[in-house]
């Protein structure tokens, strides 16, 4: 089977491809599957070298064909800049799909919201199948963070939602609420199908680290956040956390990553004399393990809006649960359900910063709830969040597709 999978961003970007990036290199183990992508300016628009100049660019790594598309690139900040490029990544794949060969499957992850264009106009040449990929419910989300825009903008733009969803032969959802909402809007169920976001677990795991290598000692409490660092996140919640914990000098934050909102958060940091703050570049996956391993608890924070909170199971979960680590979170109804329901962690409210510090003090001084938490968490993984359990998922949805396809390829 010829399949095309749509994704804005791909590898070498790190924090929003490695969904995209499993999909990809798994189907490619039974199927012919092109990626089409951007040209990788994310998030600080910035090209590398060997991009600049160019419209685009073509590759073959690990069994997948990569085709990279000009995009207008720009930092990740600024609502009309990002809209201009997430259209422009339209236009160009558009483009693109012209000259490219049919496909018996076409793949769309969403966000970017509007790649469905490219996904629908792709279907069409083909005449092949059409799964969407939503890992987060744009327009919704967008106009609950503060996007303003015009009714007439919005009608527009929840039409189209509605239209990728009554199109999609199948849907699948990064979460259980957001398949919950979508099959409230009337789509039908046994199309929406929830591929949670995993982890290899046997790369995920539990291992011994020698944590004076990293600068830390056996006595140090150190909690962990790996990911995007955007506003989105509502990582000044932490800042202010880490403020009230700096007369417990053993409590260490580390953040790691990258994101619009970086630099905002170091300045914040120095200005508030944050001995107990540190924060590191994006990691290749081994010293990711190694770092989750070496810390005590792993950290979620998100953005006070509802509707977001409410619906988002970030990928880290499933990396820290793999690992072990018990989890503090700023969070809404959907990981809070989780975390509490397994018993591996504590939630508070999405910036309650008071209360994301007396959590965090809690299981520091509480040894034998810790150790709980860690053995429940890992079995978690184990039960609910491994790739072997994601790829079952995809490859079961994905024989029913092939099945339905007239001169399977």
């Amino acid at each position: 089977m010829k399949i095309l999978l749509i994704s804005h961003w791909y590898r070498p970007i790190k924090s929003p491809v490695k969904r995209m990036v499993r999909i990809a290199e798994f189907l490619a183990k039974k199927h012919d599957v092109t990626v089409l992508t951007s040209l990788p300016s994310y998030p600080t628009g910035i090209l590398p070298e060997e991009y600049r100049g160019k419209l685009w660019v073509k590759s073959f790594e690990n069994n997948v064909r990569i085709f990279r598309v000009w995009d207008f690139p720009t930092p990740n900040m600024g609502f009309i800049k990002r809209t201009i490029n997430h259209l422009m990544f339209v236009f160009s794949s558009c483009i693109a799909v012209l000259f490219m060969p049919t496909f018996n499957l076409v793949i769309v992850s969403s966000p970017n919201f509007f790649s469905g264009l490219t996904g629908l106009f792709a279907r069409r040449l083909s005449r092949g199948k059409f799964i969407f990929d939503v890992r987060d419910l744009w327009p919704d989300s967008a106009f609950e963070l503060g996007y303003k825009s015009k009714n007439s903008i919005k009608k527009i733009l929840k039409f189209l939602e509605k239209y990728y969803y009554l199109r999609a032969d199948k849907i699948f959802c990064a979460t259980e609420e957001i398949r919950k909402t979508i099959i409230e809007m009337g789509i039908a169920q046994d199309k929406v199908v929830t591929l949670l976001n995993t982890v290899d677990t046997n790369i995920f795991k539990p291992i011994k680290i020698n944590r004076q290598k990293l600068g830390l000692s056996s006595q140090d409490f150190l909690i962990i956040y790996v990911g995007s660092l955007t506003q989105v996140q509502n990582l000044k919640t932490v800042i202010e956390a880490a403020a009230i914990l700096k007369k417990y000098p053993k409590i260490k934050i580390l953040m790691v990553g990258e994101g619009e909102d970086k630099g905002n958060l170091i300045t914040a940091a120095k200005e508030a004399n944050l001995k107990n703050m540190s924060f590191i570049n994006s990691q290749p996956t081994e010293k990711i393990v190694e770092l989750i391993n070496a810390a005590n608890l792993g950290l979620i924070s998100l953005s006070k809006n509802k509707f977001f909170s409410d619906n988002a199971l970030p990928t880290k979960t499933s990396e820290y649960l793999g690992c072990g680590k018990p989890i503090v979170a700023c969070a809404g109804k959907n990981l809070k359900s989780l975390i509490e329901k397994n018993q591996v962690g504590i939630v508070v409210s999405p910036g309650d910063s008071q209360s994301l510090a007396r959590a965090i003090l809690e299981l520091y001084q509480n040894k034998a709830k810790l150790k709980k938490y860690s053995q429940n968490a890992r079995q978690l993984a184990i039960k609910q969040f491994s790739d072997q359990n994601f790829y079952q998922v995809l490859d079961d949805n994905l024989l029913e597709t092939k099945n339905t396809i007239h001169g399977k390829g």
